[in-house]
């Protein structure tokens, strides 16, 4: 669980050097319900993006490092005089201080913003237990591995709140997995005021992470279904792997079938767990048109043929003119047709090689250009181009970090991340047709290489025949010496192939036991579908419970909307006009304002119920879309029944949500007990950043 106790904001301005004289805020927050008040403008979102940041969850705001902050904690701040007048404060020096607990164990959190002449990055984060202990260390975040790294600022984080991640399927990693992000986690936990009343979960980052919001709702309600998914892809991933080692292998079927000129009969082409098809894998050998034999009848007849010719005196070639004749004839058409196949074979290995060299080419571009990439973010991160006029520091021109910037263009900007992602995407997808297309080249090589030895023994064989033909007719055939040797090499080649076909099935027969093996495992995965299920109904009690307190209105028949079990929206509400009718977003179903209701309920639902919970919600300006007062007034009820929580919530006063209704925090209040909330109302005249007295 995660509490925060604190929040410190420290500016050194350059009308005062003297660090004793510094500006900013400080805060103190209690468990239960917070409430930050203010007018428009005078700086509940500079509060609000300091916990962000000092958590290092500012990519929720859609920015990284100090980006995602506002200028008057970075570059400029107003303070008005005792006169009245607007003073500007430029900004040399900046850090946020964040003060967490987690079951009476206090962690200061500081990270700078500007860091002045002493240049301290930003995408460090300081941590050090209790205020009194002079050790401390540094973790960094929006770095590569700040997930996993013990290095990483949100493996401590995660550490420190108790927060157990689980691993989960990932597509951008290398090895398919990493745990589950604590950004993705807190997307559920801090709702922001520009993107975040659009949609459930509307600011969760894209990390490659499939179905991240179903993962996130399965982690914060404890589903078996969390832990029994990552199962399921790793026994999908492993018969898959188990199919492709099975092709693989019924291919080497099919290439020594071409190596030895015969056929096997149906293959099994997919995994299969009947052990009689690969019993009945048998190659054949054509004898006659029409006429073909297997393996053993084969190699009984040459070996029938080749004792009958060690046994026979070698003729003379009187004897065998015609014979030979006819023979000399049969084996050049079988060479020129071998040969032509040959030609052809080569060519399309030719082509294929030239698209292998190809994609190998497009990786190495791809590799660079994902170096590319990362380099730019990194130039951009370090600041390296000016705020102001983004210039170039080797030629001072003027540069966009959009890279995109002319107004006459109007077309969807990715940043940097996505195209990062997106280069990624492709090259895998290059690196899996290049795997594919060195097999089978690999393969069409020894095929050729085979034909081609095919080949010169026709050759040997025609040649021997021709001279034979020219040849004293009192003179020994060489053709048949050399029949009576290229067989005996033949039958050595049958009884390789034999014991090659042997090998082969046992190959099948250890994927066969693997795959019954997988699906049997597949199988006892799912005896923990009733415990999820009483979780889910709990939570859905919880959740309809809350909307309708809140004065959702756009369906009034409470049976109509569910947390839905399975695709689409799988745990996230719905709306069924008929219970056998095919689900619909709730969002679709709702006016703008209810489905503002249902982000409510959804959230703190989450928190109320979810035993994984961090235990921390925070709202900036739930009354969007004109919320009615009655409305807001119960989500502050309902927030305030929750004790052992805490829920932070930034909201405007002296404001007009609708025409009859004026957002007043003395209204919002009326009904809370005072014990059960904890108010910071802003001053009404001056911004949130005044001098800091202690």
């Amino acid at each position: 669980m995660i509490k925060i106790n604190r929040l410190r904001a420290e500016i050194l301005s350059n009308e005062k050097s003297s660090p004793k004289e510094i500006y900013g805020f400080d805060y103190k927050f209690n468990i239960g319900l917070n409430i930050v008040a203010g007018h428009n403008s005078k700086g509940k979102t500079t509060i609000n993006s300091c916990i962000y940041y000092a958590l290092g969850m500012e990519e929720l705001l859609l920015g990284h490092n100090e980006k995602a902050l506002d200028k008057a904690l970075k570059d400029e701040f107003t303070i008005k005089s005792e006169k009245g007048e607007d003073i500007n404060h430029k900004i040399i020096r900046s850090r946020v201080i964040l003060e967490i607990e987690n079951n009476g164990v206090i962690a200061i959190l500081t990270r700078n913003i500007k860091a002045g002449k002493e240049k301290l990055k930003p995408n460090l984060i300081n941590v050090k237990i209790s205020e009194e202990s002079t050790i401390s260390e540094d973790y960094f975040v929006n770095g590569t591995g700040n997930n996993e790294s013990e290095n990483g600022f949100y493996v401590w984080l995660a550490n420190f709140c108790n927060i157990n991640r689980p691993t989960v399927s990932n597509t951008s990693k290398v090895n398919d997995y990493s745990p589950l992000y604590l950004q993705i986690i807190f997307s559920t936990m801090f709702i922001e005021q520009t993107k975040g009343w659009s949609d459930f979960f509307a600011t969760m980052p894209f990390f490659g992470i499939p179905s991240a919001k179903q993962k996130n709702v399965e982690f914060l309600l404890n589903l078996n279904e969390l832990e029994l998914s990552t199962k399921k892809d790793v026994l999908s991933k492993e018969e898959k792997q188990l199919s492709e080692k099975w092709i693989k292998t019924i291919k080497s079927f099919d290439i020594i079938s071409k190596q030895f000129n015969g056929s096997f009969n149906e293959l099994p082409n997919n995994l299969t767990v009947d052990r009689s098809k690969i019993d009945d894998i048998h190659i054949l050998f054509s004898v006659s048109e029409t006429e073909k034999i297997s393996l053993d009848k084969y190699l009984k007849s040459q070996k029938n043929t080749f004792n009958t010719l060690k046994n026979k005196p070698i003729s003379k070639i009187g004897k065998n003119k015609k014979e030979l004749l006819v023979k000399y004839q049969e084996k050049e058409k079988e060479y020129f047709k071998l040969k032509e196949y040959i030609k052809d074979f080569a060519g399309k290995l030719a082509v294929e090689n030239i698209q292998l060299s190809n994609l190998k080419k497009q990786f190495e571009r791809i590799t660079k250009e994902i170096l590319d990439q990362n380099n730019l973010k990194k130039v951009f991160s370090k600041n390296i181009l000016n705020k102001k006029g983004n210039h170039c520091p080797t030629c001072s021109q003027t540069v966009s970090t959009d890279l995109l910037s002319n107004t006459d263009i109007e077309i969807p900007i990715l940043s940097i991340e996505e195209n990062i992602a997106f280069l990624k995407g492709q090259k895998k997808m290059i690196e899996t047709s290049s795997k594919s297309l060195e097999v089978s080249t690999s393969e069409k090589k020894l095929l050729l290489q085979y034909f081609k030895e095919n080949l010169r023994q026709k050759e040997s064989l025609i040649k021997s025949l021709s001279r034979d033909l020219i040849a004293d007719d009192r003179t020994f055939s060489e053709a048949e010496i050399l029949k009576k040797l290229q067989l005996e090499k033949e039958i050595e080649n049958l009884l390789f192939l034999e014991l090659k076909i042997t090998e082969l099935k046992n190959e099948l027969i250890d994927l066969l036991n693997k795959y019954i093996n997988n699906k049997n495992a597949y199988e006892n995965l799912n005896d923990s579908e009733i415990e999820d299920e009483n979780k889910l109904i709990n939570f859905e009690k919880k959740y309809k419970n809350l909307l309708y307190k809140f004065g959702y209105d756009s369906n009034s028949d409470k049976w109509k909307i569910s947390i839905n079990r399975k695709e689409p929206f799988k745990y996230f509400p719905v709306y069924r006009a008929y219970k056998s009718e095919i689900p619909q977003s709730i969002r679709i179903n709702s006016s703008a304002s209810d489905f503002v209701r249902n982000i409510w309920a959804y959230t703190l639902s989450l928190l109320e119920v979810g035993s994984n919970h961090p235990g921390l919600v925070i709202f900036d300006e739930p009354g969007q879309h004109r919320t009615n007062i009655s409305s807001l007034k119960s989500l502050f009820k309902e927030s305030s029944e929750i004790k052992n929580k805490q829920i932070i919530i930034f909201t405007s006063i002296d404001k007009e949500i609708n025409d009859k209704e004026k957002l007043e925090i003395k209204i919002l209040t009326e009904d809370l007990n005072s014990e059960n909330y904890h108010l910071i109302e802003l001053d009404k005249t001056n911004k949130v950043i005044q001098k800091l007295t202690k």
